[in-house]
């Protein structure tokens, strides 16, 4: 009788510490899932606002096509720019094109002087535009290619 009792003492006391572990890992699991639950709603908040940003943005250019508005600028050949330098001349056509945005425009134009490039050179190295938009750059606004002495 008292290994019988002995016996559903530790069955008992089994039991409850199997009980205790499984509560203790449902419970973290559940927080888990909560932490988790949570991120993936931050992330929709998140996926939301940015598309909200590009409904805008295109809003935005679509306005700008239709009105003709922003920065306007016409190649080389329909003005005589003479007095303009070249870099500029084909820093105009390259974004009146929509080769190049303004930002890239400023950064290559800053970037020159460290490549020890030109226009054009610069927006390639920089990866602005290909080889092909070069070629008919240089073709449209008629640009001589000038090669620097190497020091």
């Amino acid at each position: 009788m008292t290994i019988l009792i002995l016996i559903g003492v530790i069955l008992f006391y089994i039991i409850n510490k199997i009980s205790t572990i499984r509560l203790e890992e449902i419970n973290a699991l559940e927080d888990k899932r909560k932490t988790l639950i949570n991120k993936y709603e931050y992330m929709v908040n998140q996926r939301n606002d940015l598309q909200n940003q590009l409904i805008k943005k295109e809003q935005a250019l679509t306005t700008l096509r239709n009105n003709e508005t922003g920065l306007k600028t016409i190649s080389a050949k329909d003005l005589d720019m003479s007095e303009i330098d070249e870099n500029e001349k084909i820093s105009r056509y390259l974004i009146q094109e929509g080769k190049i945005t303004l930002e890239q425009n400023e950064n290559t134009l800053k970037k020159m002087n460290v490549l020890q490039m030109d226009y054009l050179g610069a927006c390639l190295a920089l990866g602005y535009i290909d080889l092909e938009t070069a070629k008919r750059t240089m073709k449209i606004n008629k640009i001589s290619i000038k090669t620097k002495p190497m020091n």
